[in-house]
């Protein structure tokens, strides 16, 4: 598969977030005007590459466009920094949230009088009482920066856009051969310690995993690594993630979260960890493991990960259509 071109990342950025019905219109007529724009540009003597960052630096940051083109009105915040507002926020949720997610779990792995149900609603709770404090204040400091600015200042970005923004690779693009390896490596090094561990370690290792387990169930564990490994390497070999590649993906996803569950709450899958640390390592402290926190974050990875496939299916569809459009203006 050929790398994106200069203008594929820029059509892409601004029709992705237009509706379905309008996408690949707005992509073809994006497409004629940078074709017209560059061949202008080469016709007086520049250098293609040049000619077209030129073009696409020309017609400005895609955010601003895609929302020109959709139409949809911006009240609160205007339009000139709206853009850098909706990045500023997509970062913060993206990198806070999972931490919230993360700090909570650990907090509530150590209070064993907490049920299933109550850990995730303060799990729940956590999370949404921190997104509405992000997205109250980050939006309150937009507001104060677009109002304090003078009336010449008002319609202009608060950070210039500049083409080396865009996407290092359009996102329909073939699943990278690292990507694939990375995520092999993973499910075999999760079989690799799951057999070990349900084998049974001996005096020198910890065991975490209850060797007890019935027998039906260990080669479930290890098939579901193993049936991870094989749909990352079908998607790579594939060249995108189909639709059916996703669905099994999610389908062995839920699959894991309920048997794992079900294990561990009915005390089938772990040791009896305060005893074997004790006993391992010479502690004597009083701590104990909160079954029903250790659950959610099962479910909250099986459940990141289900929901990861389905988008990188939908990108593959959704860069499909813009594909579409693409090979239409071109011939």
């Amino acid at each position: 598969m050929s790398p994106s071109t200069l203008t594929d990342r820029y059509i892409w950025t601004v029709t992705r977030q237009l509706p379905q019905e309008s996408g690949p219109d707005v992509a073809r007529e994006l497409r004629v005007t940078l074709e017209e724009a560059v061949e202008d540009r080469v016709a007086a003597g520049e250098d293609p590459s040049a000619a077209e960052r030129a073009a696409v630096a020309e017609l400005g940051d895609p955010d601003v466009l895609a929302r020109e083109y959709g139409g949809r009105p911006q009240h609160l915040v205007g339009p000139a920094v709206y853009a850098d507002y909706v990045r500023l926020l997509k970062v913060l949720l993206a990198v806070v949230l999972p931490c919230v997610v993360l700090g909570v779990l650990i907090t509530q792995s150590l209070a064993t009088d907490r049920g299933f149900g109550d850990v995730l609603g303060r799990t729940i709770g956590a999370v949404l009482q921190t997104g509405v404090h992000l997205v109250f204040w980050t939006t309150l400091v937009f507001v104060i920066i677009e109002r304090s600015r003078s009336e010449s200042e008002r319609d202009a970005p608060i950070t210039p856009w500049d083409p080396d923004q865009l996407p290092g690779d359009a996102p329909w693009r073939a699943p990278r051969f690292g990507e694939m390896a990375a995520e092999v490596s993973f499910s075999a090094a999760m079989v690799v310690l799951l057999v070990w561990q349900l084998s049974g370690v001996g005096e020198r290792g910890v065991q975490v995993l209850d060797p007890q387990l019935p027998l039906v169930w260990k080669l479930v564990l290890v098939g579901l690594f193993v049936l991870d490994a094989a749909v990352s390497l079908a998607a790579w070999r594939v060249g995108r993630w189909t639709p059916t590649l996703a669905a099994v993906n999610v389908i062995a996803n839920v699959v894991s979260a309920v048997l794992l569950v079900w294990l561990l709450l009915s005390d089938q899958l772990l040791t009896d960890l305060p005893r074997v640390f004790a006993e391992r390592f010479g502690t004597d402290l009083d701590w104990s493991v909160s079954y029903p926190a250790v659950a959610v974050g099962i479910v909250v990875i099986c459940g990141w990960d289900a929901v990861a496939s389905v988008r990188r299916a939908w990108l593959v569809r959704d860069g499909s259509v813009r594909g579409g459009g693409r090979r239409a203006s071109a011939q």
